[in-house]
């Protein structure tokens, strides 16, 4: 009987430390004070994911948002609904004497001005040294594939124009040229970024006089692209973390958080300022002084998309791309991916009405977690024209450079024929709302599409 009094009490105190810990770990998961406590020690520093400081890592996590998706809705909450009937699939049997098979989709699309072998585009990769360093295996690769490339802002002015700055970082015409070179044909384009400090430094006018540039520009395969927006930081500009020598190298035309006589500062790029005077002002001044060049422009999860497309395509852009939260960057602060911006559903449903009246003479991308051909399909089928596919295209360039680049988009390519064979469908330009359904009640009832349980 003492034996038994004893060990319940015994059990009875460690059940009681047992609630202490409890109730302390509880504490510690539900408050950030592992966060506080890293603001407290690193100063500043700790306002951006730890990844940064890391290039490898932050490649594969790119805007840290995988614990984040849980939030908020994404394109995994659309479903493609193949149906038994399929009347396009008899057309298409009668016209090739054969029953058709996957490998019979055509995907080629106009693309914002451009001819491409499927409605992708790599998104603008800008100066950070991480993807930087893999460019020229991702201009080669998706020359090869036959998709649009996007190089983003501050390279030239970075890493140099036409000569490397630094031996292991290509400059911004290697990226140019490497592309356009192997091109096959006019299947492809580049549209190219200009920040307020490339702006300074006159690019576009360089582009536009470079006598390597010009037959390019004369087929019609090359791009200006305005950038008022990204996902990850909509607001905000480029932010780079450089080493003392470049801080100093560039002091006079970025702004630092800190004395470039540091080991390590961030650079600051100006975000630009828009209002719907300024940003007609652009296209038009773009118009006249390059008319020989497609006019792209990209936008952040902004709240007010639906007036700034009315701007932009009354005064005919080629091409608008729409950068989700959900958006990829090189640098970010955590206080932006946390709470600023919409998520790409969420943007998609804020321009349903204009996609489903929409002339088609301005097309319309997305980008934001997309990574795969069923994300492609799910886009087409909501009447855009296509994807923008950037941190998947980086990790394929550092895992087998030009060549995983190349496989990467062909399993994109084979993927979404294989969807959208099965919808019974041979052309991208057959796709509609109907091949889709939402799991969610009022995303169906936004983006016009059945509830799959309807």
């Amino acid at each position: 009987m003492l034996f038994s009094r004893l060990l319940l009490k015994i059990l009875l105190a460690l059940q009681g430390v047992y609630s202490v810990f409890s109730d302390l770990s509880e504490i510690w998961r539900s408050y950030p004070f592992r966060e506080i406590i890293e603001r407290a020690r690193k100063g500043v520093d700790a306002i951006y994911p730890e990844e940064t400081l890391k290039p490898s890592i932050m490649l594969l996590k790119g805007a840290n948002i995988y614990k984040q998706a849980t939030r908020y809705a994404t394109l995994d909450e659309l479903l493609l609904l193949p149906p038994g009937f399929t009347p396009l699939r008899l057309k298409k049997m009668a016209e090739l004497l054969r029953e058709p098979i996957f490998s019979d989709v055509d995907l080629r699309h106009r693309v914002g001005g451009f001819n491409a072998s499927m409605p992708v585009m790599v998104a603008s990769m800008g100066s950070v040294q991480v993807a930087n360093k893999i460019s020229l295996d991702i201009s080669r690769g998706a020359a090869r594939v036959g998709v649009p490339l996007g190089v983003g802002e501050n390279v030239a002015t970075t890493w140099g124009y036409s000569r490397r700055i630094k031996s292991g970082q290509p400059c911004f015409k290697e990226r140019v040229m490497t592309y356009l070179e192997n091109l096959d044909g006019d299947v492809g384009g580049v549209t190219i970024q200009q920040s307020v400090e490339d702006a300074y430094n006159e690019l576009w006018n360089k582009v536009y006089s470079d006598p390597d540039i010009e037959p390019y520009i004369q087929k019609g395969l090359v791009g200006f692209e305005i950038k008022v927006g990204q996902g990850s930081k909509p607001g905000l500009g480029g932010e780079v973390r450089l080493s003392r020598k470049e801080a100093e190298r560039l002091r006079d035309k970025y702004h630092f958080s800190g004395d470039p006589a540091g080991s390590s500062v961030e650079r600051h790029s100006a975000p630009g300022t828009y209002v719907p005077e300024i940003l007609r002002g652009m296209v038009r001044l773009m118009r006249n002084n390059y008319p020989r060049c497609r006019v792209w422009v990209k936008l952040g999860p902004f709240r007010d998309l639906p007036q700034i497309l009315e701007v932009l395509v009354s005064e005919g852009v080629d091409a608008v791309w729409i950068d989700g939260k959900e958006g990829g960057t090189g640098m970010s602060p955590l206080a932006s991916m946390r709470h600023l911006g919409l998520p790409l559903v969420a943007a998609i449903c804020s321009i349903s009405e204009w996609l489903k009246s929409g002339d088609g003479s301005t097309s319309i991308l997305v980008s934001g977690r997309l990574y795969d051909g069923g994300h492609l399909i799910k886009t087409l089928c909501l009447g855009l024209d296509g994807v923008a596919l950037g941190r998947p295209v980086a990790v394929a360039g550092w895992v087998a450079g030009d060549r995983g680049v190349e496989n990467y988009l062909r399993t994109v390519e084979v993927e979404a024929k294989m969807l959208v064979s099965a919808l019974g469908k041979y052309s991208v330009q057959e796709l509609s709302r109907e091949d889709l359904c939402s799991l969610d009640r009022d995303i169906a009832e936004r983006l016009g599409l059945r509830y799959i349980y309807s």
